[in-house]
């Protein structure tokens, strides 16, 4: 015990001086590079057309309700919340998951939450938000290898852009084969999954069976509906394409409309990048991509600078009042449906052990020990 407290505390220091060191390469490698185009920026300023930014900010809240879509077509429909329920705890982890290095689990462990709170069962909760997490990164990473196959014939081939795509698609196969694996071969993938956890003896059998066919019969359920798969990957593209729309109409509104693939591979790097914990919501982290990436594409730096600070403006910080809002609408002077699904499971477990155990006999009669005693009149008396 000792000694486990004494590795956290030494672990720590390590962590953070990684990110330190992380951080001062990133802006010796790209944030340096672009303060020459500061200058150019301010001056820029004053050409600024203010309806295309508030499109561009409409853009970037209507992917919001793509992922509110997302997670609800992702729920059976006998559980299913309103559209409005769901908005409200997508921005809710939305703000989450700004506030921490690292986020997206944050996010997560906020939408599974709310969702049972508004009265979704655990495991369905879980699947859709586990689902919409994979199903969103996939997309992603299919997005930017896409691009990256328009834009090599037009501008060559480039080494680093191209390894993130292969191993994005990597990434991409193998989850699409322990899909496959899982619906296809369940008993394999059970037996198999029940002798690791006998071998390393940290996860029970018995719960990890119980879990991996649960997702098994999602997963048959969910593949089994081709128009549900299709209505699923055209929620999750539309998210992804109308951030990056947000984000080349805030160019445009500077005066620059560059090249639509070339917009797509900086915006996916930049949001892949950005899950890396080194800050909260990738802050930092995202601008210095996109600046850099976008300047490498031809986008000028003072254009590209304003444009995806203005953008981060609305991606990075309106949600935060909006998802407390919303978090508290939810929670506050709510019912919690959490406490109340657990008794009635409990009664409804009561009703079952009372139907099972019959009629209760005298003694004497068929019946046996917990029969209900015979009173004579004697007794009575």
């Amino acid at each position: 015990m000792v000694k486990a407290r004494r590795e956290r505390r030494l672990r720590r220091p390590a962590v953070r001086l990684v990110q330190a060191l992380t951080f001062l390469f990133v802006l010796n490698t790209f944030v340096l590079p672009q303060l020459g185009g500061t200058r150019e920026a301010i001056s820029l300023i004053g050409d600024l057309d203010g309806s295309l930014l508030l499109f561009g900010s409409g853009a970037e809240l209507a992917s919001l309700v793509c992922v509110a879509h997302l997670i609800r077509t992702l729920l059976p429909p006998t559980v299913r919340p309103s559209l409005w329920t769901v908005q409200r705890i997508v921005m809710a982890a939305r703000a989450a998951s700004r506030v921490v290095p690292g986020g997206a689990a944050v996010g997560g462990v906020i939408s599974y939450r709310l969702l049972r709170r508004v009265g979704v069962p655990s495991p369905e909760a879980g699947f859709s938000v586990g689902t919409q997490s994979v199903e969103s990164a996939a997309t992603l990473i299919v997005l930017l290898f896409l691009a990256l196959l328009i834009s090599v014939p037009v501008s060559g081939i480039n080494v680093a852009y191209l390894a993130a795509a292969v191993f994005g698609l990597i990434v991409v196969l193998a989850f699409v084969g322990l899909v496959v694996g899982i619906t296809r071969g369940e008993e394999r993938v059970v037996g198999s999954a029940r002798r690791l956890a006998m071998f390393i003896r940290i996860v029970n059998p018995d719960f990890l069976e119980g879990a991996l066919r649960a997702i098994a019969s999602q997963l048959t359920q969910l593949t089994g509906d081709s128009r549900e798969l299709v209505r699923q990957a055209a929620w999750s593209a539309a998210y992804w394409l109308l951030g990056a729309a947000a984000l080349w109409v805030f160019l445009g509104a500077y005066g620059h409309w560059g090249r639509v693939d070339g917009l797509i591979i900086a915006f996916a790097l930049a949001n892949v990048i950005a899950t890396v914990p080194i800050t909260p919501g990738g802050l930092g982290v995202m601008e210095v991509t996109l600046v850099a990436s976008l300047v490498g594409f031809g986008t000028p730096p003072g254009i590209a600078l304003l444009g995806v600070v203005s953008w981060r403006l609305v991606n990075f910080w309106i949600p935060l009042p909006l998802g407390a809002a919303a978090y508290l609408s939810l929670t506050v002077g709510q019912t919690d449906r959490t406490g109340i699904d657990r008794i009635e499971a409990l009664t409804e477990e009561a009703r079952t052990h009372v139907k099972e155990a019959g009629p209760w006999r005298g003694p004497g009669k068929p019946g046996g020990m917990g029969s209900r005693p015979t009173i004579t009149g004697q007794e009575r008396g």
